[in-house]
């Protein structure tokens, strides 16, 4: 049997041992003891059984066509599982729960823009939302599978864009791969852009965009250049409605590579990826940049309002941290996660640097080498740009020291790492194919085998930076956490809710007890804030100010739920409500003061939740402690 016959054999073999080993790695961390973290090797074992020989795949010259492609799509397939396996039934991750509320909503009353109780601005952007409830509509399925459907097609075709990015760029499919394949490493691939979420889909018509632009570069007809303008141009508007960053992103990478078209238009070395009128080039831009200002400010105008707390505090934040004056976050604190992960988190920056530096000096050095017939010497407007606004990803890595900082560099990674599979491939092709590193058979083979580790490296270190233990893997009850606070008795108390007054009720939670009264009682929970402080109900004991009761009484807050674990527990999460609540937790006599207090009246009680209806026409009567 030919080696190439093998390896179509042993594809969906291997994906299946693959997909076993990771439920296996969920099963075992369901029941593991605390600090036990057997479940994470034997997650990457399930993980790297697919992906090690994928990379084999990509990277080989004796590899056909449909054998590539194949293994592409089984890859793409399998690492979509890791998330699937996580909630396979109901959404989990905060923002799921948001966008899974926004899309229910949208099928249940046909009503654009509603709000939303966990993340306003995802209502101005509702592309998700209508995909969403029309896969619900044609296949009768929940919204939850319906977004499974959207968002399993979306994770295999994001990668197959990225590959046909790559072939545009280079000319080669192996190429493609293996850009598909290096951006596929990025900290949001495996699980953050396969949540129902809008950067999801989003990362969709940014990836493709960018490869249909790719492919006008490479045009060679006047007919074919204008298809491709005009499936970019859609593909640019189309993403706007959908998700407010991959708009931004894209301008971006779009602009990078219009100002390199610009520069090099005139060079010789571009000349034949230069075909066409400037217009051409520009266009996609100009109806992009229209789109956003249009949409930003018609559609959704509090974008920048929505955005810009993050990019102020994270400069800020930064700037105090390098001037000595401010403190930054301590990486994996109170951190799961095994040692090796830690460390390979520090390490994949340290080796994509390299490469990304032995890329760099390939440009700095391209006029000394010859073009003979290799589309790797040719550093064509597309490649330059992209590899520029890859760079983008070593700005963003410092920010990750700040606490505003830190979500939007993560959020960067995924975008910007397309930029950096294009610098990086020609080097990798050049390790992988020079007569100096593969002359013999010994040689080929340490070097195939160091780029497949160097890759499983980057790999488990970018998701191990990417997201923390708790989202990622099932476990014990954890107080404070986003998916480990949700317990079969919270999901009582909020279907009692549900049943008992129905839905859209106005509530006080915290965080995680809010979070699951809207996934399973469809209620709106208050964000306090330090100009709206209602969890001063839960840190302070006696009554209210009047301007609280007033704004709790005029929005319409009707019930109040309270855990009598925030008293003796701390939020592994780091907090009770957000940001500007006290620095100390709520006190016992805090949480237990509404039983005697007439203006609440306790409805519901279990082990641990307390529902509590509000009465504020009867809140002078009687103040606890106070003489009647």
């Amino acid at each position: 049997m030919n080696s190439a016959r093998w390896w179509r054999l042993a594809l969906w073999p291997v994906v299946t041992l693959g997909a076993v080993v990771v439920a296996w790695s969920y099963s075992i961390a369901a029941t593991h003891d605390a600090g036990d973290t057997v479940h994470y090797a034997v997650f990457w074992l399930g993980v790297l059984l697919v992906t090690a020989p994928t990379f084999v795949v990509a990277g080989s010259r004796r590899i056909g066509v449909g054998t590539r492609l194949a293994w592409l799509l089984g890859y793409a397939a399998f690492t979509f599982v890791p998330k699937l396996l996580r909630n396979p039934s109901l959404p989990l991750y905060y923002d799921e729960v948001a966008h899974w509320r926004q899309s229910a909503d949208l099928t249940a009353s046909g009503t654009l823009y509603q709000p939303n109780a966990l993340i306003s601005i995802i209502a101005d952007f509702p592309g998700l939302h209508i995909l969403t409830a029309a896969v619900g509509a044609t296949t009768g399925l929940s919204t939850w599978h319906s977004a499974e459907i959207v968002f399993f097609a979306a994770h295999v075709i994001a990668l197959l864009g990225a590959v046909s990015l790559g072939e545009a760029v280079f000319g080669s499919l192996r190429a493609g791969a293996i850009v598909g394949l290096f951006y596929s490493l990025n900290s949001s691939f495996l699980y953050f852009d396969t949540e129902f979420g809008y950067e999801s889909l989003g990362m969709v018509f940014f990836i493709w965009c960018l490869a249909c632009v790719g492919w006008m570069y490479r045009a060679r007809t006047r007919r074919a250049r204008l298809a491709w303008t005009a499936a970019a141009a859609l593909l640019g508007i189309a993403v706007v409605p959908v998700h407010h960053l991959s708009s931004l992103f894209l301008f971006l990478a779009l602009a990078f590579v219009t100002v390199a078209a610009l520069l090099t238009r005139h060079s010789r070395e571009t000349q034949q990826e230069a075909h066409g009128p400037l217009w051409e080039k520009l266009l996609v831009l100009g109806l992009l940049a229209g789109m956003i200002v249009l949409w930003f400010t018609a559609a959704a105008p509090h974008t920048a309002t929505y955005l810009s707390p993050y990019f102020q505090g994270g400069f800020s934040q930064l700037g105090r941290l390098w001037s000595g004056t401010g403190n930054g976050r301590t990486l994996y604190s109170a951190s799961s996660n095994p040692k090796y992960e830690q460390l390979f988190a520090f390490v994949a920056p340290a080796l994509v640097g390299l490469l990304a530096l032995a890329g760099i000096l390939g440009f700095l050095r391209r006029r000394r080498r010859a073009a003979a017939g290799a589309d790797y010497a040719v550093w064509s407007p597309m490649r330059i740009g992209l590899s520029a606004y890859g760079l983008l990803y070593f700005l963003a890595l410092p920010f990750i020291l700040t606490a505003s900082g830190a979500e939007g560099a993560r959020r960067s990674w995924g975008f910007s790492y397309l930029g950096l599979a294009v610098l990086v491939t020609p080097v990798v092709l050049a390790l992988l194919d020079s007569p100096r590193w593969t002359g013999t058979v010994r040689r080929r083979r340490a070097v195939g085998t160091a780029s497949v580790c160097a890759g499983c490296v980057v790999l488990i270190g970018n998701v191990s930076a990417g997201l923390d233990g708790d989202y990622r893997f099932p476990g014990p009850y954890v107080f404070g956490s986003d998916t480990r606070s949700v317990t079969p008795e919270g999901v009582a108390a909020a279907q009692w809710l549900a049943r008992s007054v129905g839905g859209r009720q106005k509530i006080l939670a915290d965080r995680y007890a809010g979070l699951l009264f809207v996934r399973d009682a469809a209620s709106w929970p208050a964000t306090p804030s330090p100009g709206f402080p209602a969890y001063d109900l839960y840190f302070s004991e006696g009554k209210p100010s009047d301007a609280l009761v007033a704004e709790l009484a005029t929005s319409g807050y009707t019930y109040m739920i309270i855990d009598d674990r925030m008293a003796t527990q701390q939020p592994a999460q780091g907090e009770y409500f957000g940001p500007g609540e006290p620095n100390h937790p709520p006190t016992p006599g805090a949480l237990s003061q509404y039983t005697h207090d007439p203006w609440t009246t306790l409805v519901y009680q279990s082990d641990h939740y307390s529902i509590y209806r509000f009465d504020f026409a009867a809140i002078d009567a009687h103040v606890t402690g106070s003489t009647p």
